[in-house]
């Protein structure tokens, strides 16, 4: 194995190898004790994290909006862990072929064949080497986002527990006098969402269990606490752009996910924006109106603050 002649013996092929390529290859076997060790961590993570979903599922309530974000959630994290452990499994598999080609060159090389007749195999190591080290760059970019999700998630998974002000003119609402809200409203404690009376009315008729009243609708759907967005502003905007793309547009998990994660470093797009929208397509003219400078010509929804913006 290439644990019983690393170090000095590499250091015969510097002729044909650069010396980063020497030091890759003195470093092989603690780079694959490295990911094995990650790999058991990894397991580990998904054992722990679907131990909680089966208790959370137990306390969250069926068919409000916190369920379904939180069935959301759950189908995100497990992908971000088995993206994680494809990653992983990727650099592993390809540092075996890396650590078998070397033997192989080794074995020529000391069965006295020069190193210009193994000239071509050296040649394949040489790309292998690279093409590994920039896959171990992609795989450490995409792993950070990776486990910032998963994280997350392990730290909380509800909202409930926090209070709402609830703003005294709901109450005053029923399917009579309720209309079309069009405006985004943040205040100090909560964030209010803009709604159709078309959707108060459909959930109403879809969650009669849980939704009795217009008020019901409107508060724990179209109301959040601000500390949702403010405390994790990076992992709610994954989590609103995948249950925008999961739940609203119907997309497939890893159509959501990719999207979401595309999205969850844009710190010029506040969460509740995403939050906010009913489509891909609003958030996609949001954006573009962003970087235009031109939010004042956004056509979906009113955006006003009872607060100073920098404050959210």
């Amino acid at each position: 194995m290439l644990k019983d002649f690393v170090g000095v013996d590499v250091s015969e092929f510097k002729e044909v190898l650069a010396e980063n390529e020497i030091l890759f290859l003195q470093n092989l076997n603690e780079k694959q004790k490295g990911i094995e060790e990650e790999l058991i961590g990894v397991e580990n993570k998904k054992e722990i994290i679907k131990n909680k979903i089966d208790e959370d599922k137990k306390i969250v309530k069926k068919n409000t909006k916190e369920y379904r974000e939180y069935i959301g959630n759950t189908e995100s994290i497990l992908e971000s862990i088995e993206l994680v452990s494809k990653n992983l499994n990727e650099i592993k598999n390809k540092l075996k072929n890396i650590e078998e080609s070397f033997v192989e060159i080794y074995e020529k090389y000391k069965a006295n064949l020069s190193l210009e007749e193994v000239k071509n195999n050296i040649e394949e190591l040489k790309q292998s080497i690279n093409s590994v080290k920039l896959l171990e760059e992609q795989v450490k970019e995409d792993n950070e986002k990776n486990y910032l999700i998963i994280d997350n998630f392990a730290k909380e998974f509800s909202n409930g527990n926090l209070e709402l002000n609830n703003a005294n003119e709901i109450f005053s609402l029923n399917l009579e006098n309720l209309q079309d809200n069009p405006v985004l409203k943040i205040c100090e404690k909560r964030v209010e969402l803009p709604y159709t009376k078309r959707e108060i009315e459909d959930f109403l008729r879809e969650y009669p269990e849980e939704y009795k009243t217009v008020q019901d609708v409107i508060t724990k759907e179209f109301m959040i606490h601000i500390d949702v967005f403010k405390k994790h502003p990076i992992f709610a905007r994954f989590k609103e752009a995948y249950y925008l793309c999961r739940t609203k547009e119907m997309m497939s998990i890893f159509e959501s996910f990719t999207y979401a994660k595309n999205i969850m470093f844009k710190s010029d797009i506040n969460p509740y924006i995403i939050a906010a929208v009913k489509s891909k397509k609003q958030l996609e003219d949001y954006i573009k109106c962003l970087e235009e400078n031109k939010l004042e010509d956004y056509p979906h929804f009113k955006i006003i603050f009872e607060v100073n913006p920098l404050a959210v």
